[in-house]
């Protein structure tokens, strides 16, 4: 019975650093000039086989402030989908200027790599 409960203690011990270590996130920003219209990102990343997600918000740089636009999400971390790329829709009918992201990712992943354009 002693065995047993040092076992589920464990098991807990071990579930409670998985979770986590899944919930460190790493965030890199950047700038980007937009030329007009539907705003899409090209994206490549590693998830390391860890469950998490790709967000990236974006935002119209303007004299007052920031203003939010759209956001693009992509999961990663299930078995055998290891590698990602490929395209993803942010907003449309944007005007042309300059835009700020912010892209968060977990700490285990590599990349990401992003690339936006109309």
């Amino acid at each position: 019975m002693k065995k047993v409960g040092l076992g589920l203690i464990a098991i807990i011990m071990m579930l409670s650093f998985a979770t986590s270590a899944s919930a460190a996130t790493r965030e890199s920003t950047g700038t980007f000039t937009h030329a007009g219209g539907t705003i899409w990102v090209d994206y490549s990343f590693y998830d390391s086989h860890v469950h998490g997600f790709l967000s990236v918000s974006v935002y119209r740089v303007t004299s007052s402030g920031d203003v939010f636009v759209g956001w693009f999400s992509r999961e990663g971390g299930r078995p055998g989908h290891d590698m990602h790329n490929g395209t993803g829709y942010v907003a449309s009918s944007q005007p042309a200027g300059t835009y700020k992201y912010v892209a968060t990712v977990p700490d285990a992943w590599m990349g990401p790599s992003l690339s936006f354009h109309n």
